[in-house]
């Protein structure tokens, strides 16, 4: 008998692209054929994503495109699937599987025990609030990617007023320390040269370990294992510390690149956001980053039009974000979630919503165009990503997050080199490679 195939695809955080590489390599283990998602496959898993309204509705037409391929077995798992399995099993009609996030590590032996094909839709969901567990998600290879993550904590317990990630995920649980350097030396066994350390909210991590752990301890586990380079993904500004700081300052693995989920520059809109920081900690953090780093990228995430939001409030944020030495942003335009405080609130008008969110993207464009510009007549020391099929260009990733295209007909994938960046077109920087003497 023929194995069978399976093909998967991931939508939102780095979190879920995590939980899918690990379910398919328990498939692969088990003697499935993995194919890419637009070739026939016998079994289609799509992870789905809630954060917001947008990612609800691209994870809907995802699985209606899957319906038309009659595959064997169509499953649907992650936030959505977890807060959303109603309107997923209105909206598709043909019969699929649900799986909600406490089961989702046990996919590959549910699917093991069903008749195929499923002739009826199956759901398979608990309540999330009970669960106390972070599951690991054991990966080997981070297939199709150059940089690893690393999948240390998961849930949030903070419900802010917005955020339906409380109730897709659960409270916050972190991965115990054991079992992280176990991830990582399994990743530096085979050869990844920098890992992106990632949680659903990552500053929570070690808070509800025994004895409780800090942040620190993590990174001092990574500075221990010799990672050649780590980064972290997204912390609140009061979860930055200077003694973190001064840490990060003497490591050599560390990449200086900060994200900083800010939201709001408006007191009044953080509060109604049910935020822990203020304004005034956002800036001090900047400005603490950028005397330990001068060369550091600091990138936020913003929301635009909350329903908090007055005009003078948005141009509050607005003005900030242009003062502050910042390099990018992730721009959210606002979209009510169920279950929300914030979904029963008056909203404002959607044409708002866009034009605001087009302002924070337009400026932040032009943030990363100064920041790149910084960059050029530097020497950089690059990850190299892929080979650009077009112009046949190598692409790197900086410690700082840049981009650099450059030249060489080498097989450099996946390695770190040195870069002489020359020039920008736009917002892509181009270089030459530094060849030893």
């Amino acid at each position: 008998m023929s194995k069978k195939k399976i093909a998967a695809i991931t939508l939102g955080c780095k979190v879920n692209q995590v939980e899918t590489a690990s379910l398919l390599e328990a498939f692969s283990a088990r003697g499935y054929q993995i194919v890419n998602f637009k070739e026939k496959a016998d079994i289609y898993l799509v992870n789905t994503c809630a954060v917001t309204a947008k990612a609800a509705y691209e994870s809907r037409q995802l699985l209606r495109r899957v319906t038309k391929k009659a595959p064997l077995l169509l499953i649907a798992t992650g936030c959505y699937a977890q807060i959303g399995a109603e309107e997923i099993k209105e909206k598709i009609k043909a019969p699929l599987l649900i799986v909600g996030q406490e089961f989702k590590p046990h996919i590959p032996q549910i699917v093991e025990k069903l008749s195929l094909p499923l002739q009826e839709t199956r759901v398979l969901l608990s309540e999330v609030r009970r669960l106390t567990h972070c599951e690991p998600y054991p990966l080997h290879r981070f297939l199709g990617h150059q940089r690893a993550f690393l999948r240390v904590q998961d849930g949030c317990s903070l419900y802010c007023t917005y955020c339906v990630v409380p109730f897709a995920r659960g409270p916050s649980r972190s991965l115990p320390l054991p079992l992280i350097k176990e991830q990582v030396e399994r990743y530096l066994a085979q050869g990844y040269q920098e890992i992106v350390i990632t949680g659903v909210h990552l500053g929570l991590w070690g808070q509800d370990l025994k004895p409780p752990q800090r942040l620190l301890d993590l990174l001092f586990l990574l500075e221990e294992l010799k990672v050649p380079r780590f980064r972290l993904s997204s912390l609140e500004p009061r979860e930055i510390d200077r003694e973190t700081l001064a840490f990060l300052q003497a490591a050599r693995g560390f990449c200086p690149h900060f994200h900083l989920s800010l939201q709001s520059a408006s007191n009044e809109v953080l509060r109604k956001m049910g935020r822990r920081y203020r304004r005034e900690d956002f800036i001090s953090v900047v400005e603490t980053i950028g005397k330990h780093f001068p060369e550091a990228a600091i990138g936020v995430d913003v929301i635009a039009g909350f329903p908090a939001e007055t005009e003078s409030a948005f141009e509050e944020t607005y003005r900030l974000l242009e003062e502050l030495p910042l390099a990018y942003f992730h721009v959210f335009p606002y979209s009510p979630r169920p279950g929300t405080r914030a979904a029963t609130w008056p909203q404002l008008p959607p044409h708002l919503v866009a034009e605001r969110a087009q302002r924070l993207r337009t400026l932040s464009r032009a943030k990363k165009k100064a920041f790149y510009a910084r960059q050029i007549g530097k020497t950089l020391e690059l990850l190299v990503l892929r080979k650009d099929p077009q112009t046949s260009l190598w692409e790197g990733l900086s410690r700082n997050y840049v981009t650099v295209f450059f030249e060489s007909s080498l097989d450099l994938l996946g390695k770190l080199v040195l870069v002489g960046v020359e020039r920008m077109v736009d917002t892509i920087l181009y270089g030459s490679l530094h060849t030893a003497e």
